[in-house]
């Protein structure tokens, strides 16, 4: 035999063998049903109400309307035994009740400000009950989910080894109020690991870690990271280089989960990982949440679905998708010590970001905060306890309090608004004499559109605006007027109780962008038939009669008296994390 046909007698034997062999090629996607009801994203939490947001999925061709209520009626229920100052130990059922965005919590009479009237008890067993009224792809129809729950015992933190810019680990036992004191390490030994030792029972199924931190905190500029940027971006007077660990703009971040497994002989549990570096510059603080079962199932078949068509989502959602959780909470807090010079404030961090990126044109965050950095509102160490829509709503009137406003390019449009919001003897009270003649016009066009919509087109002495109420609000054609306000409701969530501006711009985009969605025509056809909605000519193009606006009664805002307190526990962006 040649050598020819040798090699292609050689070649036939393998290929021959490789049809025995198992791999990623065997495999060929499976057609499944697409889900297409409602999610459940919720928990019962020890010590605290239960909280239960709900959404549905949108058609290819329908629009996102996260902050309506998707459903005509909704009752949702959770029966359990609860503490507190209603539940007494005993079995209940409690009627959750709608706190906006598709969510629900208990609200009702409380002995204190951190007393819940039922809250969550360890090892006890909860039960979902929710049904909803809804229009599923132009069919109205009620669909009805159940879940169960067991809240597991918390973990309890034992201590924390803390690495040592030397190499070494220093054991501090953790007591109950105790401030974990530690030293920012140095590049590059900030990747060094801070170690959490844990204490739990087999009820702990996971634990999802959750750092809490804010415009108080900072980074070093010594850190990895910008390390590792060198020569590929250029550092300021500051140090940075324009790439942060943590988003300024933002009051958390989620560190991880991690299941109750065992590998390779070590028990996942028990002891959990945080890099030197992830901690930011001062004062935060570490969320550990205990998870059951069910929560884990969420992470590794609904989440992982998503991704991998290999993975069968389950749900503990009867007829339907998402996760019914119980959890408990354990925290402890962290002073990140630094040496003089070696810091980056969030506040920095922020301006950089939202200036040299231009991104405050395309990110909410930065539309927000853009009005915040001009006003020189950051001096002010109260502004890091406000959110950004509250922080925004407040900046103008620290133009009255001093000179630390910004006289830079890019806070024209803002100090201009600013000078029309107070009143002032001229709109350019707050601009730079050196401006130039064609960038003070500009910033008068700009800042009075930015006036009239945050003021809800109210003329002053300074201000008149007759002519943008008519393009942003009569115009049925989208302009640049109309689109501004638009995104300016949606980033304030479309909140026309708080707003009343984003009433009618509510109307404005559902007629002139001809939007596809039952929630929205519902949104619509409640603000124009509302006692209390001003009168607003495309409501009568419509056909949508305002009710007698003698019977106009505005409803309590349920936001305002139960956020804080749920916030003061757990905050509700747990929610964001699990989607």
């Amino acid at each position: 035999m040649n050598t020819i046909s040798r090699q292609i007698l050689i070649l036939t034997a393998i290929l021959l063998a490789a049809c025995d062999f198992h791999g990623p090629w065997e495999y060929y996607p499976e057609e499944r049903e697409t889900y297409v009801g409602i999610y459940t994203y919720g928990y019962v939490l020890e010590n605290a109400s239960p909280y239960i947001c709900f959404s549905k999925v949108y058609q290819l061709d329908e629009v996102s309307t996260e902050n309506f209520d998707f459903y005509e009626s909704a009752n949702v229920t959770v029966e359990g035994r609860f503490a507190g100052s209603k539940g007494n130990g005993e079995i209940s059922e409690v009627t959750l009740h709608s706190v906006g965005n598709g969510c629900f919590s208990y609200y009702g009479a409380r002995s204190s400000y951190y007393d819940f009237a039922y809250k969550g008890i360890a090892g006890e067993t909860y039960k979902l009950n929710a049904s909803f009224k809804w229009d599923s792809a132009g069919q109205m129809v009620t669909s009805t989910y159940k879940a169960t729950a067991t809240i597991p015992n918390s973990v309890k933190v034992e201590g924390l080894n803390i690495p040592l810019q030397d190499g070494s680990y220093k054991w501090e036992t953790y007591k109950v109020g105790k401030i974990f004191a530690i030293d920012f390490l140095e590049y590059p030994m900030d990747m060094e690991f801070i170690r959490v030792a844990l204490d739990y029972d087999n009820s702990a199924r996971g634990v999802l870690m959750i750092l809490n931190y804010g415009m108080d905190n900072g980074e070093s500029p010594n850190t990895t990271i910008n390390h590792l940027m060198e020569g590929l971006s250029k550092e300021d007077s500051h140090g940075y280089r324009g790439v942060s660990i943590h988003d300024p703009l933002e009051t958390q971040q989620n560190l991880g989960f991690t299941s109750n497994r065992v590998v390779a002989g070590n028990k996942m549990l028990d002891t959990l990982y945080l890099t030197n570096m992830v901690i930011p510059l001062g004062s935060s603080s570490i969320d550990i949440y205990t998870t059951d079962g069910s929560y884990i199932d969420y992470v590794d078949k609904v989440k992982q679905s998503a991704s991998d068509s290999r993975v069968e989502p389950e749900s503990n959602i009867e007829n339907g998708m998402g996760v019914f959780f119980g959890a408990a909470k354990t925290s402890f807090k962290i002073d990140m010590g630094f040496d003089e010079g070696e810091y980056i404030s969030m506040f920095h961090m922020a301006d950089r970001h939202c200036y040299n990126e231009d991104v405050n044109e395309t990110t909410r965050g930065c539309r927000l905060f853009v009005d915040v950095m001009c006003s020189g509102m950051l001096s002010n160490r109260n502004m890091a306890h406000l959110d950004l829509i509250d922080a925004n709503k407040e900046s103008y009137k620290y133009y009255l309090w001093g000179d630390d406003y910004e006289v830079s390019k890019d806070c024209y449009a803002s100090n201009v608004k600013a000078a029309m919001l107070l009143g002032s003897s001229t709109w350019s009270e707050f601009l730079p004499d050196t401006i130039k003649p064609e960038d003070k016009s500009k910033a008068y066009a700009d800042g009075l559109k930015r006036y009239c919509v945050t003021s809800g087109f109210e003329d002053n002495k300074i201000a008149s605006c007759g002519a943008l109420k008519t393009r942003c609000l009569e115009s049925k054609e989208k302009n640049e007027c109309n689109t501004y306000m638009w995104q300016w409701c949606s980033d304030r969530n479309w909140d026309y109780e708080t707003f009343p501006q984003c009433g009618p711009a509510l109307v404005n985009r559902f007629v002139v962008d001809s939007l596809k969605s039952s929630v929205w025509e519902k949104e619509v056809k409640n603000w124009c038939e509302s006692p209390c909605s001003e009168k607003y000519s495309l409501c009568e193009e419509l056909g949508y009669e305002q009710e007698n606006r003698k019977e106009c009664l505005r409803s309590i805002r349920v936001e305002s008296y139960t956020t804080g307190v749920v916030d003061s526990y757990m905050s509700n962006d747990l929610v964001s994390v699990m989607r």
